[in-house]
């Protein structure tokens, strides 16, 4: 047995290096996409959990309120808790400086706590290990030791805490500044001290920065608000005795949640997103896995007489099966371990497009590098010698049931493929999946008939690909030249390996058609609704505020100042609060409906037009509060028109009656909508958290913009045009890490596409002989190689073509409404469908050439057999 592993497994694989080198290569692509992705969907989930967590770790119950701020006046009736948990109050704000050289700026989480509580169940503080200054740890020395000085360093209004890593990158020490821009102000805050990372616990957020309470609060300009008070369980008290006690003493509108439950909200809002990028990974594994099947269908097939001479000696047929399934172990293992590898190296880039996405769509997300998960490790490792396993079982099983006068026959290795039935089995699979897909609406957020229509439509639509190759072959009959005939007679009866490169190439180009149709079709909808919202001249907002993360609030003063100036004709302001109804997290917005309904435009779906409906709204005002709802929020909450709502706010309940739906891509929670009075009298809250100005006729928007940005460098002012092309950079930045997956699922597909060239060429090297002998040119034996390599890539790019738009309807009018609540307009982009048709078979033909003109030189006492 160890005789013929050496000789005809180990030998073999040295001896067909380039075979082993694809096949390699493919296993190792296909695993370190996969897990590049995995390691920073993980990152960026992490970095987001860190946020909510920021330094309150170890609290075992959070205090928040339905909707709005907690009153720093209601803390006295958790007093009766102190017996059994600590208690810390919170409150949370966004600082932000401008980036170095003009670059994006750059947002800090601002969190503002009780320190001096803190110190017992927090990280303590000291200068970084190579700060080089000695440390200051809040160790409850007396007045003269290193807490003495640290607490008398946060009497400092400005006193902050930056976190190690932070420290370390910028070189910061005590007593150095911090400059930027909180809510719009100038606001320059001091190093007090350094918050070392705890053991067991994970690493603070670099872009976190800690303030005592009471300065937090006034940075901020929240006197007596906190966000969230944590409770910690002292000594031996019981967590269910805690939350009962809890539960009794909260104030109305407050509600008790575990702290894992703003981590679980981050990792639910991104599951979607997550998992469409995983999918979409899995696609170069699978189009891979086509490519294994058709190296270890040719090695199965260039060793045949050493098979016939095993069997003939009495080999029994599970151990010729156990070879190549040994070789096939062996590529596994070695090309996998080294995706592991690459995909480490890979997944520290795609982190930051992750994260970036992460941070547009749905939050913060600081993480910039992805740590390597040992179990995602073994998973991708898994996954990726069971596919080349799964690749190799079908040759193996094969060639060991294959008797030897057959294995020893003439063109064994070349029969033709049953298509017929093949294609016919991937018609109805695709079918059978486009009609799961398309099920009876199914309640919001159910999208695995989707997911699973998709695979079938997948699946089937690749086998299907096979009935287009006889149809290539038909122009290659009797009456059309040699050259023609040669070529193309091959694709009238097709074997496996034309069959399977197809079938490959059909699965990578109709992913690429499918998700570039579904965003051609996202983005044609969004660039009608930012042309149908975006009216105003000027759009105003605190620095950093792109992200959903960002808190900034514009105070009333400001944006009373803005409105008022000589230029301004109107100002739209709107205000924005998280809160929870039905149990659930939403947004509860506020924009000036009246002049909203007379300068601007909603992309209003039901409820009438918008210029009638918002001031109607208006006009209504407290005596029948209204509200538009976005068409997520319908969705998600089962809403209807005309349907009435209690809505939570620090005063109570308060009843709105839903008179409008409105088109939104902003957010996948929803939204609702009330006029500015009527939120003023449920809130009071007069800060905005971002205005849209109507200049006067004639007034240049780029001109106006810098000279108020001149007087207030804390905002940003954008005109209508450069926001609609933030809007549209940010759109493409998002689906970025999308092309980038189509390009490598298309690379490996063309790989196999080489592959069997190479592989038919060799089957055929006696009919190449001939040619040569008779008289055929290099150049001319190469055309006909060509030739036939092309008609299999167009057979599959033709077959990827109607495979993507089919998996394009499926994306476009179920998975988003499902998973995202967006209904979108479905467009069929031809200029990009026609640039992704003529890029794969340009790219076929750049990567068939050499193949081709190599094969043309073979001689036909060729050694089949490289491996014995």
């Amino acid at each position: 047995m160890t005789w013929l592993v050496l000789r005809i497994v180990l030998r073999a694989m040295l001896r067909e290096r380039g075979r082993v080198l694809l096949a390699l290569l493919s296993v190792a692509l296909g695993v370190s996409v996969f897990l590049s992705i995995r390691l920073a969907n993980r990152a960026a989930v992490a970095s987001f959990a860190g946020f909510a967590a920021g330094i309150g770790q170890g609290s075992d119950l959070v205090v928040r309120a339905e909707a709005g701020p907690l009153r720093e006046t209601a803390l006295p009736a958790l007093r009766g808790l102190r017996d059994e948990a600590w208690i810390r109050p919170v409150i949370e704000g966004t600082f932000s400086r401008r980036g170095v050289g003009g670059g994006a700026p750059e947002g800090f989480q601002l969190l503002g706590t009780d320190l001096v509580g803190l110190a017992g169940s927090a990280p303590a503080t000291a200068e970084p290990p190579d700060a080089g200054s000695g440390s200051m740890a809040s160790s409850g020395e007396g007045d003269g030791g290193a807490a003495g000085n640290f607490y008398r360093s946060l009497q400092d209004p400005a006193a902050v805490l930056v976190s190690t890593a932070l420290a370390r990158a910028e070189g910061l020490r005590i007593g150095s500044a911090l400059s930027g821009f909180v809510n719009g102000r100038p606001v320059t805050l001091a190093v007090a001290g350094i918050a070392q990372d705890a053991p067991n616990r994970p690493p603070l957020q670099r872009n976190l920065l800690v303030m005592d309470l009471p300065a937090a609060q006034m940075v901020l300009g929240r006197p007596g608000e906190l966000d969230r008070v944590e409770l910690g369980l002292r000594g031996e008290a019981s967590l269910p005795a805690l939350e009962l006690a809890a539960a009794a003493a909260l104030p109305p509108g407050w509600v008790l949640e575990a702290p894992e439950t703003r981590a679980s909200s981050a990792r639910t809002m991104t599951a979607a997103f997550r998992f469409n990028l995983t999918i979409l990974s899995l696609i170069a594994l699978a189009v891979g896995a086509y490519l294994l099947f058709q190296a270890f269908d040719a090695a199965v097939n260039r060793r045949r007489e050493t098979w016939a001479t095993l069997r003939s000696l009495g080999c029994p047929p599970r151990l010729l099966n156990a070879l190549v399934l040994l070789e096939a172990a062996l590529l596994g293992v070695a090309g996998s371990a080294a995706g592991v590898l690459l995909g480490w190296g890979m997944a520290q880039g795609a982190v930051r497009a992750v994260s970036k996405t992460v941070d547009t769509l749905y939050g913060a997300s600081a993480a910039r590098s992805a740590q390597l998960w040992p179990s995602e490790a073994a998973l991708a490792f898994g996954l990726g010698t069971l596919t080349c396993l799964a690749a190799a079982w079908l040759p193996a099983r094969t060639a060991a049931a294959t008797v030897p006068v057959q294995l020893l026959a003439r063109g064994s290795g070349t029969r033709p493929a049953r298509w017929q039935a093949l294609s016919a089995a991937g018609l109805l699979l695709a079918l059978a999946g486009a009609g799961l897909a398309f099920l009876p609406v199914l309640p919001a957020g159910v999208a695995w008939h989707a997911y699973a229509g998709s695979g079938l439509v997948l699946l089937g639509g690749s086998l299907a690909t096979l009935a287009l190759l006889p149809l290539l072959g038909l122009p290659g009959g009797r009456r059309a030249p040699w050259a023609v005939r040669l070529a193309l007679r091959p694709l009238r009866r097709p074997t496996g390996r034309h069959g399977f490169a197809a079938a490959a190439l059909a699965v990578a180009v109709g992913m690429t058609i499918g998700m570039g149709v579904m965003v051609k079709s996202f983005e044609a909808t969004v660039m009608t609704w930012i042309g149908t919202n975006l009216r105003a001249d000027l759009y105003v907002a605190p620095l950093g505020s792109e992200g959903m993360a960002a808190q900034h609030r514009l105070s009333a003063a400001l944006a009373e100042s803005l409105a008022a100036d000589p230029a301004v004709l109107a100002a739209d302001r709107f205000q924005v609060v998280p809160l929870r109804l039905r149990g659930a997290p939403t947004f509860l917005g506020a924009a000036d409906f009246n002049i909203h309904g007379r300068h601007g435009h909603v992309a209003i779906i039901e409820g009438g037009d918008p210029n009638v409906l918002l001031p109607h709204l208006h006009d209504l005002g407290l005596a029948d509060p209204s509200a538009i709802a976005s068409e997520t929020f319908t969705r998600r909450f089962g809403v209807r028109l005309g349907d009435a709502l209690e809505i939570p706010t620090p005063s109570g309940l308060r009843r709105l009656t839903v008179r409008g739906v409105y088109a939104d891509y902003g957010n996948e929670r929803g939204s609702l909508i009330v006029d500015r009075p009527v939120f003023l009298d449920w809130f009071h809250d007069d800060r905005v958290a971002s205005l849209a100005l109507y200049l006067r006729p004639g007034l240049d928007p780029n001109r106006e913009g810098k000279r108020l940005f001149a007087a207030h460098p804390g905002l940003q002012f954008r005109s209508n045009a450069s926001l609609r092309q933030q809007v549209t950079t940010i759109f493409h930045q998002t689906f970025a890490l999308t092309y980038a997956l189509e390009v490598i699922g298309l690379g490996v597909a063309l790989a196999g596409l080489v592959q069997a060239l190479l592989g038919l060429a060799l089957a055929r090297r006696g009919d190449i002989w001939t040619l040569r002998t008779l008289g055929a040119k290099e150049g001319e034996i190469a055309a006909v190689l060509l030739g036939e390599g092309l008609g299999v890539a167009l057979a599959g790019t033709l077959g990827g073509l109607a495979m993507g738009v089919l998996l394009a309807q499926i994306l476009v009018r179920v998975l988003n409404p499902q998973v995202f609540g967006w209904t979108l307009r479905f467009a069929l982009p031809g200029p990009f469908m026609g640039l992704v048709l003529a890029l794969t078979l340009l790219a076929a033909v750049l990567a068939l050439l050499p193949a081709a003109r190599w094969a043309a030189r073979l001689r036909a006492d060729r050694e089949a057999e490289e491996g014995a």
